[in-house]
């Protein structure tokens, strides 16, 4: 085992090969002996990093979704509405620029060890739109409505528009993430604008 071989590739070398290779191939064609070889690394090394295939997947999906995470976490507190506007363009945007991510998402949504990984990610979803939407209630802006049914179809509307512009083509960002606000916040503000 060559052990200089691992400081050779950084981390993020790896990763991305790793995403190149899943995101075209697939989680069950992609071979670690390709990942290492496409990062400059010799097996070995690989597997001082990784112990296997299935915890260099879940690094890779950790690593590309830890920024989203973190901006999620700090939308404004104080003004719902302007957090919902934010949380809605920076889902839009996030998932274009994650396009080869989300699209691994998809093809490789019936691995199981990925199911806990994907219920946590969307509980965490939800509650931070549901936090938004009580906000909303409280302050008086949003109407009364049931937080969760309302929140889970947020979410999911945003997903639409995402896999609208990754399978179809359709849309700009920009103009989505305006249009997708301004059709939630019309049917949720006590008093629309």
């Amino acid at each position: 085992m060559n052990h200089r071989s691992l400081n050779k590739s950084p981390k993020s070398k790896v990763l991305q090969v790793a995403l190149d290779l899943f995101s075209s191939k697939g989680y069950a064609e992609t071979k670690m002996t390709e990942i290492a070889g496409g990062a400059g690394l010799s097996v070995g090394a690989l597997y001082l990093r990784f112990k296997n295939k299935e915890e260099l997947f879940l690094e890779l999906i950790k690593d590309q979704t830890r920024d989203f995470v973190e901006r999620t976490g700090k939308l404004p507190a104080e003004d719902p509405v302007e957090a919902l506007r934010k949380y809605i363009a920076l889902n839009l945007e996030y998932s274009f620029q994650k396009r080869q991510l989300i699209s691994l998402f998809f093809k490789e949504y019936s691995l199981p060890f990925l199911q806990p990984l994907r219920r946590n990610y969307f509980r965490a979803q939800h509650r931070i739109i549901a936090d938004m939407l009580v906000a909303g209630i409280k302050r008086g802006i949003f109407r009364h409505m049931n937080v969760k049914d309302t929140a889970a179809v947020i979410f999911a509307s945003i997903r639409g528009a995402v896999l609208l512009k990754l399978i179809f083509g359709i849309g700009d960002v920009s103009k989505m993430s305006k249009s997708l606000f301004a059709l939630i916040t019309d049917g949720i503000r006590k008093d629309p604008i």
